[in-house]
């Protein structure tokens, strides 16, 4: 706990450091908020199709045609505000994640970190970055192409016993999570580690690996406290201030992506203590400069 302690602390502190993520976080959201504003202006008149629909339903209508449902509404700026947003967020991640890894790297590295080495940062590690996002792709369509293969197997035996089949299949997806979990778990200093060490992504894939080893339970219970925290936190937060139109479209993404920044810190932290890359403490007074038997 001691390590998400410190994140927390490092967070708060340097709160502009967290500036670049939240705003990637909250313009996609802005947008996708001002393009929904006119599902929000007809929802009296959703709701009106939809009661009219469920009674024809109950009166021997036949199926129900859903797209009675959004009838005289126009839907091209709600479309097109949220392709505007997927992709603009997309571009956002691949600029802003590496950055705000390198901020923090860098403040750890020379206590003096600012928002003016943004691009500085973000040029050392965007390449690096797509590189790590693409092998991340390439291990969930691996993972994918594994649960299609168990899903398959148990197919195969449910044609001959339909209880060993079913029963085969929910092992098989229970293993696959537990699986899931733990692969992405030693996968969590991943970035981290190329930052630190300024590796390669295999180098710092390695790296992760080695050091996650022997701290699996507390990286993987503090992973899964703060996201469910920071969710919890956000869907609390935007419930209330989702009442707002289009500024309440923005809280969730923010609180998540707070949390976010703090699990980053907290992964350097781990990692730079394991790694023996803590800063020896200032020597006390009484020791006139000697620390440790040493001069300074």
């Amino acid at each position: 706990m001691r390590h998400l302690e410190n994140a927390f602390k490092f967070t708060f502190k340097n709160f502009l450091l967290t500036l670049p993520l939240l705003i990637s976080l909250a313009i996609p959201a802005l947008i996708s908020g001002v393009g929904s504003l006119g599902i929000v202006a007809n929802s009296g008149a959703i709701a009106e199709n939809l009661r009219r629909m469920i009674e024809n339903n109950a009166y021997g209508g036949g199926i129900p045609n859903y797209g009675d449902l959004f009838a005289g509404l126009n839907l091209s700026t709600f479309i097109a505000s949220s392709i505007i947003s997927g992709l603009l967020s997309f571009v956002l991640m691949i600029l802003v994640r590496p950055a705000t890894y390198g901020l923090i790297n860098l403040h750890y590295e020379t206590g003096n970190a600012k928002l003016n080495n943004f691009t500085g940062c973000m040029s050392k590690y965007i390449g690096r970055f797509v590189l790590f996002g693409l092998l991340n792709i390439a291990f969930a369509i691996g993972l994918g192409v594994v649960l299609l293969i168990l899903v398959v197997i148990g197919g195969v035996v449910s044609s001959v016993s339909t209880g060993l089949g079913v029963l085969l299949i929910v092992l098989f997806v229970l293993a696959f999570f537990v699986g899931v979990a733990v692969l992405f778990n030693y996968l969590n200093l991943w970035f981290p580690a190329v930052c630190v060490e300024d590796s390669d992504i295999i180098q710092g894939l390695k790296n992760s690996f080695r050091t996650v080893k022997g701290s699996f339970w507390p990286i993987l219970g503090i992973t899964l406290l703060v996201t469910f925290g920071g969710s919890v936190a956000g869907f609390i937060l935007g419930s209330v201030i989702g009442l707002i139109p289009v500024i309440g479209n923005i809280v969730a993404p923010v609180i998540s992506g707070l949390a976010e920044f703090i699990l980053m810190v907290y992964y350097f932290e781990v990692y730079r203590e394991k790694t023996g890359r803590y800063t020896l403490p200032e020597p006390p007074p009484q020791f006139g400069g000697f620390q440790d038997g040493g001069v300074q």
